[in-house]
């Protein structure tokens, strides 16, 4: 089941106001205080008052920057950063909100490479390891974003967006024992931190704990209901608990309460996919690709549901509408391949598993698939070696092994078949197929004994002696 997996990076900004000029200070304090009451066409009147008056008095440039982030207009913010940093080249503050506004653009080198020259001028500026940090998230290197976070803590214990911030890279790497212990310090700094709350809501799901999951996301929304994807992480939680009743009724908050939020469509299609309700699943999955309608996965998804309810016919327009929008699906193409082989129209089976293959070198169903029908032709030499990738690709699957063994026996060859055999016994305990084709190889062997010791096994497994 599709999931909405949102990280939530806080960034951090601060202005500082020396004193300098009397006049020109008071009217700094003025569109402050215009800023706090979100009026930003005056707090702009104002800072450009307070640059005529003191053309050289950097705290005005730097605030005009700050007033235009506040706007998101964030390349007109850049250049009164930069503004900033021309008329007094030690303001660090600059170098951090110039880094803050690379994040947003997502070009984090560019980011790292600011802060770093921030850090260069006053190595005690928590909120540019911060800002670091998340630029280190957005380049997926984790290890380097916690251990400035780590760093922004040394220098400020009390901030809750850093400890939010480290909780969510530890989630990232897997480390959701640590993710929650920072996340709760988060919630301890700023109890109405309500993404915090939605942070370890995934962790607990992550840990298979739904009870302090659920807790932690209607927390989360509580405080925060715009959290819209609250809902359809709540719903997954009880999807995977089995409780479907609940699962339903929260995809359906986040799609009342977010009509385009696709993955809540999806995911109410796959509860009623799980409920073998074949006709409700596909008409979900249909919303969702109206919604979204290049989301591969819902025409997939509404593919199977077809397949499932016996509407071939139906199921293989939508695989093919699939792998239409995503040409490197290899579901799809596996089971285009699977619907072509029913229909006994066998090249373009064949052509389809291939193409599963190319894409996944590794999709063992796709492997198998292709050999089966290889035996089906009677090309067991191109079957061997299909079953020898699926071997190859995952050296630990029972089946492919077994698959293989098949193989080498329809090709003649029932001592390679024995070896192959054996094998899949040893990968898969009460393999009652692989016991039985052994002493039927066996007794072709000529070694009764051996035949008699497998056939004994069989019936053992099969009754589960």
């Amino acid at each position: 089941m599709s999931r909405c997996n949102i990280v939530f990076l806080s960034l951090v900004m601060f202005i500082g106001l020396p004193l300098r000029s009397q006049t020109v200070e008071a009217l700094n304090e003025k569109a402050i205080d215009f800023l706090r009451q979100d009026n930003y066409e005056k707090a702009v009147a104002t800072l450009t008052q307070a640059i005529k008056k003191s053309p050289r008095y950097p705290e005005s440039y730097f605030n005009m920057g700050f007033t235009y982030y506040c706007m998101s207009r964030y390349d007109d913010a850049m250049q009164w950063y930069r503004k900033t940093i021309q008329i007094d080249s030690t303001y660090a503050d600059a170098y951090v909100n110039v880094g803050l506004i690379y994040n947003h653009k997502k070009q984090y080198d560019e980011s790292v490479r600011w802060c770093r020259r921030a850090l260069a001028i006053d190595s005690t500026l928590a909120n540019a390891y911060t800002n670091m940090g998340v630029a280190y998230g957005g380049l997926g290197l984790n290890d380097e974003a916690i251990n400035c976070y780590q760093k922004s803590l040394a220098l400020d214990s009390t901030s809750a967006i850093t400890c939010n911030n480290i909780g969510n890279a530890y989630n990232n790497i897997g480390q959701y024992n640590r993710g929650v212990s920072y996340l709760k310090r988060a919630v301890a700094l700023q109890p109405e931190y309500a993404s915090a709350y939605y942070s370890m809501g995934m962790a607990y799901a992550k840990l298979d704990m739904p009870d302090d999951a659920i807790r932690s996301y209607r927390k989360a929304v509580e405080l925060e209901p715009r959290l819209i994807t609250v809902y359809n992480d709540m719903g997954n939680v009880y999807a995977a608990a089995h409780d479907y009743d609940k699962a339903i009724e929260c995809f359906m908050l986040s799609v009342n309460n977010a009509p385009k939020y696709v993955d809540a469509y999806h995911n109410m299609g796959m509860i009623y996919y799980e409920l073998k309700k074949y006709d409700t699943a596909a008409v979900w999955f249909k919303r969702a690709t109206l919604i979204d309608p290049e989301h591969a996965q819902s025409y997939y998804a509404c593919g199977i549901a077809y397949y499932m309810k016996g509407d071939r016919k139906e199921a293989l327009k939508w695989y093919l509408k699939t792998v239409e929008l995503n040409p490197k699906h290899a579901l799809a193409y596996n089971s285009i391949g699977y619907v072509y082989q029913e229909q006994k129209d066998y090249a373009k089976a064949l052509e389809n598993y291939k193409k599963a293959i190319k894409v996944s070198p590794k999709y063992i169903d796709a492997y198998n698939n292709l050999g089966a029908l290889y035996i089906h032709l009677k090309k067991y030499s191109d079957a061997v070696d299909c079953y020898n990738n699926a071997v190859a690709a995952d050296p630990k699957r029972a089946e492919s092994y077994y698959n293989l063994g098949v193989a080498y026996y329809l090709s003649g060859d029932k001592t390679r078949a024995v070896t192959e055999l054996e094998t899949a016994i040893t990968l898969k305990n009460r393999y009652v197929e692989a016991y039985h084709n052994l002493s039927v190889i066996y007794d072709e062997l000529g070694q009764p004994d051996k035949a008699k010791i497998y056939r004994e096994k069989a019936d053992d497994s099969e009754f589960g002696l």
